[in-house]
């Protein structure tokens, strides 16, 4: 069974299939040259001893050739799955290869029942093992089904032995010449038993990693609607994060607005005014992002951002100010590339305040819409407007500066009677740090 996804699933599991087949591959080459290196010597120390040279070469130039190729082979990631099945098919045969030639090389006088007396079934359980690293149940399957048939094969050529006599629950096939069925059935039962396992798990493993990675692909998605926060609270925060209602809390609020957007905007296509205004949005975003704010939503050309929102934080307002701070900043960057493209210079306002206001989510089961509502929200909004009277990028209220914790840069501007406001606000204009 094998899962096949859509959504980068399979390419994050080609490339973790193909990370452990290089893995297991090096580790066997590295065994292999090891192997041939210490029989080489014993030959030149011993060149009358039982080593077959001839024979003996031409399995390790080929079972490291072979290695070899398959390792050249995974460069390329379109032939994982080739590779994953033909190291597959090699491992379940190793042992039925390696006991076999073993035999025929250096014990070839030794009676056919040395064949049954291999440890054949520890081999395949090592092998099974380091199958599962490449997550795919049809190598383990392979494994596990070739060294079943290594098993049975290997009884089959002793049982063609006349000489060979077949005992059960005795001590002479451990000793002696004869064979024990009862150890056919115990490792074969063994074998089927963990390949049946490992091929479940690594079934059951494959496919959590693809919904792990649908689970973070719906997150991304989420995000490119909703601020981090609020995108983990739709995925994790179940039923009662998605019922209509709020909680007043304290939050502060930022307003930012391009000033004269419908003037740039005129005279371009539809297309390029929604570049312009997405490429300024981006930007501003990412430090309001960056800031720790959430992102309430667009209003045209304008942005509304919360801080200590979802939850509470002590420094919410630095948070604020060092996101207007960042935002001026991005503004600067991007008005150079449209300079440097013969495009005008964007200006831009941005208006803090703080206070009480409803946090949660407003609408109907159907359609929901996290928000913040109250006069924080207002006022916060008539700040933002009251920069363009006073020739300010960016002013925060009395209620903002209260609530700073570290030192900031600021200008008092006044005493000013917001639109709305019967009382008058301490504005301040953020000024260079």
């Amino acid at each position: 069974m094998d899962i096949t996804r859509k959504d980068g699933t399979d390419e994050l599991l080609r490339e973790r299939e193909a990370r452990s087949l290089t893995l297991m591959i090096s580790i066997g080459l590295t065994c292999f040259v090891a192997w041939a290196a210490y029989m080489a010597v014993q030959f030149f120390i011993k060149p009358h001893t039982y080593i077959d040279a001839p024979r003996a070469v031409a399995y390790f130039a080929t079972t490291i050739g072979l290695q070899v190729l398959l390792l050249a082979a995974l460069r390329r990631r379109s032939w994982v799955e080739v590779v994953g099945v033909v190291a597959a098919v090699g491992c379940g045969a190793f042992a039925a290869i390696t006991g076999y030639l073993a035999w025929r090389t250096y014990a070839s006088t030794a009676p056919v029942t040395l064949l049954t007396k291999i440890p054949v079934a520890a081999a395949g359980l090592t092998m099974i093992a380091l199958m599962t690293l490449t997550l795919r149940p049809l190598h383990v399957v392979i494994v596990g089904g070739g060294v079943a048939a290594t098993l049975v094969g290997f009884y089959g050529v002793a049982a063609h032995d006349p000489a060979t006599i077949f005992i059960s629950n005795s001590a002479e096939p451990y000793f002696g010449p004869a064979v024990s069925t009862t150890r056919l059935i115990v490792e074969l039962l063994c074998v089927v038993g963990a390949t049946s396992g490992a091929a479940i798990a690594v079934f059951f493993a494959r496919r959590t990693v693809g919904e792990a990675v649908a689970l973070q692909r719906t997150t991304d998605q989420l995000s490119r609607y909703f601020s981090p926060d609020i995108a983990t609270g739709i995925r994790d925060g179940g039923e009662a994060f998605l019922r209509p209602g709020g909680r007043e809390q304290e939050v502060v609020v930022l307003f930012s607005d391009l000033a004269g957007f419908t003037r740039a905007c005129s005279g371009l296509p539809a297309g390029e005014a929604l570049a312009m205004l997405s490429e300024y949005q981006e930007r501003m975003v990412a430090e309001i992002f960056r800031a720790g704010g959430t992102l309430d939503k667009f209003i045209g050309d304008g942005i509304m951002a919360t801080f200590g929102t979802p939850v509470p934080v002590p420094d919410a307002a630095d948070r604020a100010v060092r996101a207007a701070r960042g935002m001026i900043k991005a503004l600067a960057d991007l008005n150079r590339d449209r300079v440097a493209r013969g495009q005008a210079p964007l200006v831009q306002r941005i208006g803090i305040h703080a206070g009480l206001a409803v946090v949660g989510n407003v609408g109907t089961r159907q359609r929901l819409e996290f928000t913040v509502i109250g006069d924080t929200v207002n006022v916060a909004s008539r700040i933002e407007k009251a920069c363009k009277q006073f020739g300010k990028a960016a002013m925060v209220s009395a209620a903002v500066v209260e609530r700073l914790t570290s030192a900031a840069a600021l200008e008092l501007v006044g005493p000013v009677t917001l639109d709305g406001q019967s009382q008058p606000v301490k504005l301040y204009a953020l000024t260079e740090p």
